[in-house]
């Protein structure tokens, strides 16, 4: 077992008990703690026109119908440079996390924060916040294969760039009204599970059929 694949192996294993943590302190205590509270007071409190403009466009970004958009064009693309294999993971993620989201909402039916805090209105249960867990895993998916073939800054920037837009993405949702933070942040675990679910089973089927495959080289 290589370096890098023990760190992965730590990695998952982190999230994984994080998420069962926190999933245990929202069923039980709804809250969770300086979080949900101190956090995302500071937050509401320092709303201004400008920066709701920039959320507002941010959770428009990530919302479903914008990021099938975004997933099935980058398949096209993938596609078109004879990355079939690539194009195939990227819609069969995205298509499984955006059924997989609404479950977990069902299974631990989390109220939102109250209406009178919310910027835009969203009727479900809150928790994990899907636009977070979406944006992790598309953005996620194409981010490193993106990174293939690149070294140096190229890899860098992209890198920054697909980080930057789901931490925005997560922000926009506490600072709009509709989401705890813990909602965020579950949403950030399970897609890092999701996406190393997606690339595991991806090097199996590419060591199966002999090819290259779809993950990208290290």
């Amino acid at each position: 077992m290589t370096r890098s694949t023990q760190a992965v192996g730590v990695a998952v294993l982190v999230a994984a008990l994080g998420l069962v943590a926190l999933t245990v302190v929202v069923v039980r205590h709804e809250a969770v703690g300086v979080l949900d509270g101190t956090f995302r007071d500071w937050v509401i409190a320092h709303r201004n026109g400008a920066l709701t403009h920039v959320m507002v466009g941010a959770t428009r970004f990530g919302s479903t119908p914008s990021l099938i958009v975004v997933a099935l064009a980058s398949a096209i693309w993938l596609t078109r440079l004879g990355r079939r294999g690539d194009g195939l993971l990227v819609v069969l993620g995205a298509a499984g996390i955006f059924l997989v989201g609404p479950v977990l909402k069902v299974f631990v039916e989390r109220p939102r924060p109250s209406l009178s805090e919310h910027i835009v209105f969203v009727n479900s249960w809150s928790y994990p916040s899907v636009h977070s867990l979406n944006s992790m895993v598309v953005l996620g998916l194409l981010v490193v294969l993106a990174l293939r073939g690149r070294t140096g800054r190229a890899r860098a920037v992209v890198a920054s760039v697909g980080v930057l837009l789901v931490l925005l993405i997560g922000f926009s949702r506490v600072y709009l009204g509709v989401h705890w933070p813990s909602d965020v942040l579950a949403g950030w675990l399970v897609g890092v599970l999701w996406l190393t679910i997606c690339f595991t089973v991806a090097n199996l089927m590419s060591g199966n059929s002999g090819t290259s495959g779809t993950v990208p080289e290290e």
